[in-house]
């Protein structure tokens, strides 16, 4: 069987649950943080890696130039070009999930140009750049702020016809782009599940948490899945969910800001994985020491007034080196932290082990309000 997913445990107050996936021989278990090929050289050259590289699944995501997405299937090149580079992001017997993001809007010269739709040759493109590269499932490619079902319907489409016709069978993601409307998506889970999709997956589009577009996707799987109290026993109830392009604290200015992407878990999510691309300038004095006991992204020079207990070695050397080991230590106080989270199932609740963060009070009061709204609807 390729694709095989059990719920190994439930956790009562809030959705949080621990799966097992196997996909292509390859085992995942959730909750946990999804790794870029990035992620992985920087953690081998940090030497913080404590158990992190047996992490099993892999992103290998690019946030599409406009000169790609127009370009796509209509300029060999440019076509064969995001395909080297979505191999080259690929690693070895790993489940490897390919995100081929495309935009809500591209800036062209002075003008913001929105993309209205998809090309039927754009989108059997990037299907087939995801096939050639190998992806442990396809990802159809819809486009960031989705407007018409229509446009979701020709891309779906399109994306189980380009499989059928490939030499290999491969599993499709329910993939739900950030979209501000939200009364596609009812309609989007609803066709997934009527082709027996497991694997979902939403893109955040760098938000660290998007509440109203998670509780809406989670709203939508468990109705039609109709799901009510526990679905550990009963594997046709059983999905597993991703969340794409996540950030992992709130962007603010003040010297502590709320880590939010690991309470993502609290709504089901299985797994999650970091934004794309990054940009802009390193400011060595802004960087962010994540701290996991209080759930608090601690700006480096206000570790030492505010008593947080961190190695110095971390802060030793230039600012790209302290920038990499504070990501490598970031990745692996997350692991540590999903461990905790699972552990928390079967013992004191995990609506308890988030409500003594205190540096995510109010995020933590909203995503249990959003669980308990969840909960009443389905």
């Amino acid at each position: 069987m390729k694709l095989n997913l059990e719920w190994l445990a439930e956790d009562n107050g809030t959705l949080c649950h621990i799966s097992k996936l196997v996909l292509e021989g390859k085992d995942n278990i959730s909750p946990l943080h999804a790794l870029s090929k990035r992620d992985i050289i920087i953690i081998k050259n940090s030497g913080i890696s404590n158990g992190v590289m047996n992490t099993n699944l892999v992103v290998a995501g690019e946030t599409l130039a406009h000169s790609t997405f127009e370009g796509a299937g209509t300029n060999s090149a440019i076509t064969e070009a995001l395909l080297k580079r979505t191999k080259s992001r690929m690693v070895k017997d790993k489940i490897n999930l390919v995100h081929l993001r495309i935009s809500k809007e591209y800036e062209i010269g002075k003008m913001i140009v929105p993309v209205a739709k998809i090309s039927e040759i754009q989108a059997s493109a990037l299907v087939g750049v995801q096939l050639e590269a190998d992806a442990s499932a396809i990802t159809p490619p819809l486009p960031s702020g989705l407007a018409s079902i229509d446009i979701f319907k020709q891309v779906y489409d399109r994306t189980k016809t380009e499989i059928q016709s490939f030499k290999k069978d491969k599993e499709i993601v329910g993939y739900i782009p950030t979209t501000e409307e939200l009364v596609l998506i009812p309609e989007m889970v609803k066709a997934y599940l009527k082709d027996g999709v497991k694997i979902f997956a939403v893109d955040f589009s760098s938000s660290p948490l998007n509440r109203w577009l998670i509780r809406t996707v989670v709203t939508s799987i468990r109705a039609n899945l109709k799901i009510k109290g526990q679905a550990k026993e009963n594997s046709d109830k059983q999905y597993y969910l991703h969340v794409f392009n996540v950030a992992s604290s709130k962007k603010s200015p003040l010297e502590v800001a709320p880590i939010t992407d690991i309470l993502s878990h609290s709504y089901g999510v299985d797994s999650t994985s970091g934004v794309e691309w990054g940009g802009g300038k390193l400011v060595k004095e802004k960087l962010r020491f994540f701290n996991m006991p209080d759930y608090g992204a601690y700006q480096i020079r206000v570790l030492n007034k505010e008593q947080i207990t961190h190695d110095k070695k971390l802060l030793e050397g230039t600012v790209n080196d302290v920038y990499e080991k504070l990501r490598s230590h970031r990745i692996v106080g997350y692991k540590k932290e999903c461990e905790k989270i699972s552990e928390s199932m079967t013992s004191s609740g995990v609506e308890q082990h988030i409500l003594s963060k205190e540096r995510a009070k109010n995020e933590v009061k909203n995503v249990l309000m959003d669980i308990r709204e969840i909960k009443s609807r389905v």
